[in-house]
């Protein structure tokens, strides 16, 4: 995505002339689907129900997103279960060009401010190192960004889609820098994936956690080589890719080659320019001044079945599903509407499968007359979080969460 800047008096960028553009009020009556007597999942109804699905090398047919770089999103009858499967799970890629899928050349380098810099092969990940597994649920930044009103503009029609939960195996970055031994005066590990663009100039994808205040040595940061007892996907990042658990999807370094401390604030593109979010409330399309970087899940629960607008029929047993998770606390309870917000109870919890795992919920209704029904959901985690009415607008689309919304229809045909 282009760089959104937080120094004032910087040339406009690409995404911030769109920006402008689109707070004209022309721009606005040209977005009138998204006016504010407009539901925003009206809209998302009508211009991204029937989106096109593609089918990749280990993968079921995905709804495309991007050919190139290759971006799949997961249809949500996909997302019913504790664990998703690898061959459905979402493609997130943001450079053209993968490297090659040859595990007998793989090799991690751990190097700059350590004592031992080190070149491990995938067969010393796995033997050299304890292995450990984290069930964890992987979320895009940007997912669901298609719901944000007014719209995100340039952005991508994502629904709920670019997430999935899956086990992770692999090795702790703790006890690889353990092995390599990290100087005191390291401050930020930079982990960098092999995948490379079209055009030299555009920024490798690196991302950094702070050694004093980040995961970095947190037990359950992995060096992930597997994925559900499986090797990678290579969309997925195989041979070796970062796992996260908590933290958002752009973290999730994929394709990893290697990992790098330095003694100072890490200033890459992916930290200082993408992936940020205003510091307070912005008004929508409004040029920003002081932003920070995406970092952790907020809460967030999902209707995965029925789908949105299906039809039922009067007296018809209907098992309203979802997910629901939050960066590791735990789900404390999913409420349920079947009136539009009127009135609320609570669904059934499954336990989920670790901390960051998501938790399956489901409630059963008997709609009792014709007409329509509107089923909102919505999350509170064990430490009180509660998943807004609204989500916090912000330029680049992320970190989606407002209260979920589906419409049923009760009808006799």
């Amino acid at each position: 995505m282009a760089p959104e800047t937080n120094t004032p008096n910087m040339p406009l960028f690409r995404r911030e002339l769109w920006q402008w553009l689109f707070s004209s009020v022309l721009a606005k009556s040209l977005l009138h689907p998204y006016r504010s007597d407009a539901s925003v999942y009206d809209v998302v109804r009508q211009y991204y129900r029937n989106r096109p699905l593609l089918t990749v090398e280990e993968k079921k047919p995905l709804i495309r997103i991007t050919s190139r770089p290759l971006n799949l999103e997961t249809p949500l009858h996909h997302l019913t279960q504790p664990i998703t499967s690898n061959d459905t799970f979402f493609v997130r890629s943001r450079l053209a060009i993968m490297p090659t899928d040859d595990a007998e050349s793989y090799r991690l380098n751990i190097q700059g401010t350590v004592e031992r810099p080190l070149e491990l092969t995938l067969n010393d990940l796995k033997t050299q190192f304890e292995p450990v597994s984290v069930t964890a649920v992987a979320q895009c930044a940007g997912n669901s960004m298609a719901f944000f009103n007014p719209p995100v503009i340039p952005g991508w029609n994502l629904t709920h889609g670019f997430m999935g939960c899956a086990t992770w195996t692999g090795v702790r970055v703790r006890d690889i820098l353990a092995k390599a031994g990290v100087k005191a005066y390291a401050r930020d590990v930079v982990f960098t994936g092999a995948d490379r663009p079209i055009i030299d100039k555009t920024p490798l994808v690196e991302k950094s956690f702070r050694l004093a205040v980040d995961q970095t040595l947190d037990e359950d940061l992995l060096v992930a080589y597997a994925m559900n007892g499986q090797p990678l996907p290579s969309w997925n990042g195989y041979p070796v890719r970062l796992a996260a658990p908590g933290w958002y999807g752009t973290y999730w370094v994929k394709w990893l080659e290697s990992i790098t401390l330095i003694p100072k604030e890490f200033d890459g593109f992916w930290m200082s320019q993408a992936y940020r979010v205003p510091t307070h409330p912005v008004e929508p399309y409004q040029r920003l001044r002081e932003t920070i970087p995406v970092t952790r899940y907020n809460v967030k629960s999902v209707i995965t079945s029925p789908r949105d607008n299906d039809r039922v029929k009067p007296m018809q047993t209907i098992n309203i599903t979802g997910v629901a998770f939050d960066a590791g606390n735990g789900i404390r309870s999913v409420d349920v509407s079947i009136d539009g917000g009127k009135s609320w109870q609570k669904a059934r919890l499954r336990p989920a499968d670790g901390h960051y795992a998501w938790n399956l919920w489901s409630i059963t209704i008997t709609p009792k007359t014709r007409g329509k029904l509107t089923i909102m959901s919505q999350a509170t985690s064990i430490t009180g979080e509660i998943q807004p009415e609204q989500a916090i607008w912000n330029p680049g689309g992320y970190k989606y969460n407002a209260t979920d919304s589906i419409d049923l229809l009760v009808s006799q045909s």
